[in-house]
């Protein structure tokens, strides 16, 4: 691998060749082409997309048999290429840069013109601008040599007072500054290492949602614009994960009928399910998937009537949620919705945003049995309605979860508990109950570490669908629900999935936060922000029509 030394700015930067990564432009716009382009000049040698800096996309050669250059000249040969270049990193290894093919040039003032064009010539450059009296910005062309070697080479010219690239920085694909909280390495759903909690006994590595590496990918923990609702039994807000000003907007309690959303006795879900999805980041000691997207935390009401379930989604919709997470569903097995209800939830997911809708994500639920099953006797309304994400879980080793609901309308499955694997690490009730004295939520402290279900698969996803929004706000809800699937890992063998690539245990798959921030790239364009309202404003609570609801109708957490 070339190596150079450049004179650059007030300082010498010393570049060579990266031994893995190389940067290619595509004559078309259309991803799939550059990467056919970069398999066949590989020669089905592993590589990842990395993204796209300085108009190039980015690619990191994974198989070090593979000669970096002789793989580029290929890349380069093929038609679909515009463009292949070398990235170069600081020899240090602390940077990456790609060179975009401008230099600036500047001449002595004592260099003639004739002098200047000479070099110019030479050099095979092609002039794009004037600066000041000396300066030019040029361009190679394909007669010239690598642009790196050609600033190295003017550098040494007689006449030549500054010759320097113009260097994309590779830092963006790198420069995230990854969350520190302490119980970030333990939380496995988000990187799963194959070794936590003091043993490797229940983990499988890679057995995750890839949400670390969707942050990096998105360069974004998550965009404040970007609202999560979660519909549940009660929230502890006073939570260090939650507490910041500005966490979390429009918090409504349907059964208090006021924006007081507390716990409460044994109302423990609604926090956990509320951390795996939007936890802040340096708040407290866990990360939610989202940690940068603010929380509506809207506690539901007395029963599973169609006037609750219409002030729900109607309220969260008015009030600008972006992504819905609802880890319940009935009591009843069997549980269809009537047209008042199937309506409102499709109001929702159509009309909110602005038109472009809300993702609405429901927990398949735990009793596994088929979701759409009348003959046996279970219908579940809610996972079973075509504009929701239905969500099943998987374990921590990339199983099915043992007691996951299944059925054809599963959209995806998600990290969670189940046999032969671990809980999920999640925020939890704070405080003591004045009474007895004992510690309030799931478990002794502020986290519980054994959350699960198809309730905490249901969060992760909203937190992942939070994300996509993040870097591409225009989609609308039927896209980000079509582009998890799309994006989705395979899980549990090829024999589980129909030609459509659908399985009844795994929907198309396990999601995958990395995949699915860079499929949505492709998509992205300045984020607008989300439309708030002022607290308690338009607040149309309905009324509670019994002081104790029947078991048949309430909300059944799904966790």
């Amino acid at each position: 691998m070339e190596r150079y030394r450049l004179r650059y700015g007030d300082t010498e930067l010393e570049l060579e060749q990266s031994r893995t990564l190389i940067g290619i432009r595509p004559r078309s716009a259309r991803p799939e082409e550059a990467r056919a382009a970069v398999q066949r000049g590989l020669q089905g040698a592993s590589w990842k997309d990395e993204g796209s800096l300085g108009g190039f996309q980015i690619v990191a050669i994974e198989d070090a048999a593979v000669d970096a250059d002789a793989a580029l000249d290929r890349i380069r040969r093929d038609g679909a290429v515009a463009v292949g270049t070398h990235v170069f990193e600081v020899a240090q290894g602390a940077s990456a840069f790609v060179p975009t093919g401008d230099l600036y040039l500047e001449f002595a003032a004592s260099a003639s013109d004739a002098r200047r064009q000479e070099l110019i010539e030479r050099y095979a450059l092609s002039i794009r601008e004037k600066r000041d009296e000396h300066g030019f910005v040029v361009a190679i062309t394909r007669d010239s040599p690598n642009p790196i070697k050609v600033a190295a080479s003017l550098q040494g010219e007689a006449g030549v007072a500054v010759a320097e690239p113009d260097l994309a920085s590779a830092a963006t694909i790198k420069a995230l500054a990854l969350p520190t909280d302490p119980l970030l390495s333990e939380q496995w759903h988000l990187r799963n290492t194959g070794r936590h909690r003091g043993t490797t006994v229940g983990f499988l590595a890679g057995a995750d949602a890839r949400v670390i590496n969707g942050w990096v990918a998105a360069q974004s923990l998550g965009q404040a614009p970007i609202v999560i609702a979660v519909i549940d039994d009660g929230f502890d807000l006073t939570h260090p994960d939650f507490a910041r000003p500005g966490k979390y907007i429009h918090p409504w309690d349907f059964s208090r009928r006021s924006a007081d959303v507390k716990p409460g006795p044994n109302d423990w879900h609604g926090t956990a399910c509320a951390g795996v999805a939007t936890g802040l980041a340096g708040g407290g000691r866990i990360v939610g998937a989202a940690p940068g997207c603010t929380l509506m935390p809207v506690r539901w009401g007395p029963n599973l009537s169609d006037a609750q379930i219409e002030a729900w989604f109607d309220y969260v919709t008015a009030r600008g949620a972006a992504v819905v997470s609802c880890s319940w569903g009935a009591a009843n097995p069997y549980f269809p919705l009537s047209t008042r209800a199937k309506r409102a939830i499709n109001r929702c997911a159509t009309q909110g945003r602005g038109g472009k809708g809300c993702v609405i994500v429901f927990a398949a639920g735990n009793d596994n049995r088929n979701i759409n099953n009348p003959a046996g006797g279970t219908i579940d309304g809610f996972a079973i309605h075509p504009d929701v994400v239905a969500v099943a879980a998987s374990n921590s080793r990339d199983q099915r979860s043992n007691y996951s609901n299944f059925g054809k309308e599963i959209s995806i499955c998600a990290p969670s508990s189940g046999a032969g694997g671990w809980g999920i690490l999640t925020s939890d009730v704070t405080g003591t109950d004045p009474f007895s004295g004992e510690s309030l939520g799931y478990a002794v402290g502020d986290y519980e570490y054994d959350f699960g279900g198809t309730s905490s698969a249901c969060p992760l996803v909203a937190g992942v669908a939070g994300l996509v929004l993040s870097v591409a706000p225009t989609l609308t809800a039927a896209q980000v629900k079509r582009l998890l699937q799309q994006t989705a890992r395979k899980i549990g063998g090829a024999a589980q999935y129909d030609s459509r690539g659908h399985s009844p245990r795994f929907g198309y798959g396990c999601v995958d936060a990395e995949a699915a921030v860079k499929a949505a790239l492709a998509n992205a364009q300045p984020l607008i922000a989300a439309r708030v309202y002022p607290r308690g404003e338009n607040i149309r609570p309905v009324r509670r029509a019994k002081p104790r609801r029947a078991k048949s109708s309430a909300p059944a957490k799904n966790g």
